[in-house]
């Protein structure tokens, strides 16, 4: 059996429906994959920021209690690529008979430049008091 004219572009159009369709799959996949990655990539480094935050907190205990007894300066310095910044604000007040300083330590981390997309920042705080001797 013979086919007529109008039959033999058919599969053509098939064919160019069918590759427009996989094409499609693979820049949908494909554009998955890359938001998948880039959210992974910002989770770890907010992770890292809130550890180079927690290091700030740490250091700014140890000088207001042990190094320099006292509320630091505030001061910035790196951790790995984290710019980390520590401020310090005391209290004193009194509890029966004992005074009690408490250090309020706020530690800013960041890395990048704000308004990018590569800008992370994580801010902690922490209260410390002592009774002094």
């Amino acid at each position: 059996m013979k086919q007529s004219r109008r039959q033999h572009g058919f599969t053509l159009i098939m064919a160019i429906f069918l590759l427009t369709v996989v094409a499609g799959l693979v820049v949908y996949i494909t554009n998955i994959r890359t938001v998948q990655q880039t959210t992974l990539v910002y989770g770890v480094q907010g992770a890292r920021a809130i550890q180079a935050a927690r290091s700030g907190i740490e250091w700014g205990i140890y000088e207001a209690l042990v190094a320099t007894p006292g509320c630091p300066a505030p001061t910035t310095f790196g951790v790995d690529a984290f710019s980390v910044t520590v401020t310090c604000a005391s209290t004193s007040h009194r509890e029966g008979v004992t005074d009690v300083v408490t250090y309020q330590l706020t530690s800013t981390a960041s890395i990048g430049s704000f308004g990018t997309l590569d800008f992370v920042q994580r801010r902690i705080q922490a209260k410390v008091s002592i009774s002094p001797p």
